[in-house]
């Protein structure tokens, strides 16, 4: 089991993965009431139940959520484990348990995880009907899916659905790096264009040869 590091005493956002029981698709949409949230201190011989609030809990989309761990909880260096199940509020489907654990360390051992990814830089230069460059048209990406990425320390990441933008330059060339392997939802509002694609596993690709 992979595992995050966490500085002691430090109030932490750990990762949670809701999948369908049956098919295992991502489950979307759950409330921090629908829940059941226990965890174990490396001292502790049995898990503990956590009183879960909405400020606790938050979605990132496409199943993936987290919880918010307290200072009091994240007190004692070592292993720290915690279990997410769907309780009698979460309508069907069901979810399967998940169970995450973290590396409790003091400030003289912890060293930040560090993640390492390829990126991918899409280009393309944007004119208008005479020929004409378009300067300063945004170009812009939203994630809809990626892979977890394995860091070092060891850490492991996920990506984000925040937007990533650029904007052509005097040339009406731009230039939109983005993380290999992530579906990503691409638009560019002033030619009116706008499509979902995975992103190459290269250096560079221009935007408008991908098939």
């Amino acid at each position: 089991m992979a595992y995050i590091q966490v500085l002691q005493g430090t109030p932490t956002w750990l990762p949670v993965i809701a999948s369908n029981v049956n098919t295992g698709d991502p489950r979307t949409g759950i409330t921090f009431d629908q829940v059941d949230v226990s965890y174990k201190k490396s001292t502790q011989a049995v898990f503990q139940v956590k009183t879960l609030i909405s400020a606790d809990f938050r979605e990132n989309g496409n199943g993936f959520y987290e919880v918010l761990f307290s200072s009091a909880e994240l007190n004692t260096k070592g292993t720290f484990l915690y279990v997410v199940n769907g309780n009698g509020a979460l309508p069907a489907p069901r979810v399967r348990q998940y169970v995450g654990q973290a590396f409790i360390e003091d400030s003289a051992s912890y060293t930040p995880g560090t993640i390492s990814v390829s990126t991918c830089v899409l280009t393309g230069n944007l004119i208008d009907v005479q020929g004409n460059p378009l300067i300063g048209e945004a170009v812009g990406a939203r994630v809809l899916s990626a892979p977890a990425i394995q860091g070092t320390s060891p850490n492991i990441g996920g990506v984000g659905t925040n937007y990533i933008g650029t904007q052509t330059d005097s040339g009406g060339f731009f230039a939109l790096e983005l993380i290999q392997r992530v579906v990503v939802d691409i638009v560019i509002p002033s030619i009116n264009y706008r499509r979902t694609l995975t992103v190459p596993d290269t250096d560079t690709e221009l935007l408008f040869n991908l098939p």
